[in-house]
C-alpha cells in the first residue's frame, strides 16, 4: 500500500504544532491551578476554626485580630503587612504558617495547619486575596458552612442524655433533646407524639415562646459549630436555622413578650435576635469562657448571663451596656435567674452554692442555699426555687428566705435538665441516663417516668 503523503506546507505544520503545544500547556496549567479559592467558603471557615481563638475580640496575640476580613488586613504589633495580594512571600500571615519553631509558628500551642490548608491560603493570596462577602466587618463565624445533619436512629440502642426539656405552653406536651432530633411526648402518659429531625448533634437548650407558637432549639457539635433553630409549631413547618456559631450554643431564653431571643455559646458570646425575623441585634463578648446561662428580667429591661469564667453579668437588653458583674463564685457558674422583682439575681454552679446579688451594683446579698454537690439547674416555680443537683436531688426552697420547702424529690443519677409548668404545677426532670420524670409540685406525687429515647422500653413507674 502506498503511504499517504501530506500536502500541508512545512511552515504551516510547524505553526499548528506550536499552537497545539501552547493549548496543551495552558490546559495543564489551568488544571493544576484548580478552581479559584473563595474567602467566604474556604479561607474564613479555616481561620475561624484554627486562628480566631488567639486572634479575636477577647484575645488578640500580637495585637492582631482576624475575626473579620477587615481585621485580617490590618497590621499587628510587628507592623509588617499581614496580607499582600499576589505575594504570599511578603504576607506575614502566610509566612507564620511556615515557621518551623512552635514558638513562632501560627497557630501557637496547637497543631500546625496541614500542607493542604497552607496551600489553600497561599493560593488565595496568589489569586489576589479577594473578598467575596458583603461587608469587611462581618464576623468570620458567619461564613461557617451549615453542618451536616445525619438522620436520627429509628430505634435508639442506648438511652440518650436528656440535656434539654421544656413543657408546651398548654402543659400537655414535653419536648426533649435527642441525637440530631427533638422529640415530643404526652406529658401525662409519656407516649411519643412526634419526632423532628435535621437538628444539631447535641441539643443543650429548648425554649418555648411565651404565649406563642415558636420553639427555639440550641445546640451544636463540640469545638466545631453551634446552631440555633426556630420551629413554628402551629404550621409544623421545617425548622429554620437562624444562626451558626463557632462552638455549641449552650442556652437560650425568650424575652417575656416573646419578641427577642437571647443565646449563650461555648464561643464565649451572648447574642440577641429579633423574633420571628431571626435578625441578630446584639452581640456581647464580655465573658472569657463558655456561657452556660442567659435570662431576661421579668420586664425584659435587663439580660443576665452566667459563665464558666466564674462570673455572672447583667446588661441593658436593648443596647448591651454593662450594668454589673458578679465575681462571688469560685467555680463555673451554670445557672442564672432573676427574682420576680427583677432586681435580685440568683446564680449557682460548680461551687455548690446558690448566691443572691444586686443586679445593679453586683454586690453579694447572701447565700440562698448550699449543698454537698454541684447545682446543675435553677428554676422558679410557684413562689419557690427548684434546684436540680448532680446527685439526682430536686430541692425546693422558699422565696425569699431560702428555707426548705415541703417537697424534695430524689432521682438516682444526675439532673441534666429541669422544666416547670405554672398552670398545671407539673415539674419535669431530664436525667443524664436518658430518663424523664414528671410529678406535681403540690404534693410531690410522681405522675410518670419514661426513657425519652424512641425505641427503648419505658421505665417502670416507681
Amino acid at each position: 500500500m502506498r503511504p499517504v503523503q501530506s500536502t500541508m506546507p512545512v511552515s504551516r505544520f510547524l505553526t499548528l504544532l506550536a499552537f497545539c503545544f501552547l493549548v496543551a500547556a495552558t490546559s495543564r496549567f489551568s488544571c493544576a491551578a484548580g478552581p479559584s479559592v473563595s474567602f467566604t467558603a474556604d479561607i474564613a471557615p479555616l481561620l475561624q476554626r484554627r486562628c480566631v481563638v488567639c486572634h479575636g475580640l477577647e484575645k488578640a496575640k500580637g495585637q492582631y485580630r482576624l475575626d473579620t476580613f477587615g481585621g485580617l488586613l490590618k497590621r499587628g504589633s510587628s507592623d509588617k503587612p499581614s496580607v499582600v495580594p499576589g505575594k504570599p512571600e511578603a504576607s506575614l500571615l502566610y509566612q507564620l504558617l511556615l515557621e518551623k519553631s512552635p514558638e513562632d509558628r501560627m497557630p501557637q500551642d496547637a497543631d500546625a495547619l496541614s500542607s493542604t490548608e497552607i496551600a489553600l491560603v497561599k493560593s488565595w493570596i496568589l489569586s489576589g486575596a479577594k473578598f467575596d462577602g458583603s461587608s469587611h466587618s462581618t464576623p468570620l463565624a458567619r461564613f461557617l458552612p451549615t453542618p451536616p445533619h445525619p438522620s436520627a436512629p429509628k430505634r435508639y440502642k442506648h438511652p440518650w442524655p436528656i440535656t434539654a426539656i421544656v413543657f408546651s405552653n398548654d402543659g400537655t406536651q414535653l419536648v426533649t433533646s435527642g441525637y440530631h432530633e427533638i422529640n415530643f411526648w404526652n406529658a401525662n402518659t409519656g407516649a411519643l407524639l412526634r419526632r423532628v429531625g435535621g437538628m444539631p448533634e447535641r441539643i443543650h437548650s429548648l425554649a418555648w415562646q411565651p404565649a406563642g407558637t415558636l420553639l427555639a432549639v440550641g445546640g451544636g457539635s463540640p469545638g466545631r459549630s453551634g446552631e440555633l433553630f426556630l420551629l413554628n409549631l402551629a404550621l409544623q413547618s421545617v425548622p429554620r436555622a437562624i444562626a451558626i456559631t463557632a462552638d455549641e450554643i449552650l442556652c437560650a431564653s425568650f424575652s417575656p413578650d416573646g419578641q427577642r431571643l437571647a443565646i449563650g455559646s461555648a464561643d464565649k458570646s451572648v447574642r440577641v435576635f429579633t423574633i420571628p425575623q431571626g435578625r441578630e441585634i446584639l452581640r456581647l463578648d464580655q465573658h472569657s469562657d463558655w456561657v452556660h446561662g442567659v435570662v431576661f428580667s421579668p420586664d425584659g429591661t435587663w439580660l443576665a448571663s452566667a459563665s464558666r469564667d466564674r462570673t455572672a453579668r447583667v446588661y441593658n437588653s436593648t443596647n448591651g451596656n454593662s450594668i454589673s458583674t458578679f465575681r462571688g463564685h469560685n467555680a463555673a457558674v451554670e445557672s442564672v435567674l432573676f427574682k420576680t422583682d427583677g432586681k435580685v439575681v440568683l446564680t449557682a454552679g460548680a461551687d455548690r452554692t446558690v448566691r443572691t446579688w444586686d443586679g445593679i451594683d453586683g454586690e453579694h446579698a447572701g447565700t440562698f442555699a448550699k449543698f454537698d454537690t454541684s447545682i446543675t439547674r435553677l428554676h422558679l416555680a410557684d413562689g419557690t426555687m427548684l434546684m436540680g443537683l448532680a446527685d439526682g436531688q430536686i430541692v425546693h426552697r422558699n422565696l425569699p428566705d431560702g428555707k426548705e420547702g415541703a417537697v424534695t424529690n430524689i432521682i438516682e443519677g444526675r439532673v441534666a435538665a429541669l422544666a416547670f409548668h405554672q398552670a398545671t404545677g407539673q415539674i419535669a426532670a431530664g436525667m443524664h441516663d436518658g430518663r424523664v420524670r414528671v410529678w406535681g409540685i403540690r404534693g410531690g406525687v410522681c405522675g410518670n417516668e419514661f426513657i425519652a429515647s424512641p425505641g427503648l422500653a419505658k421505665s417502670p413507674r416507681p
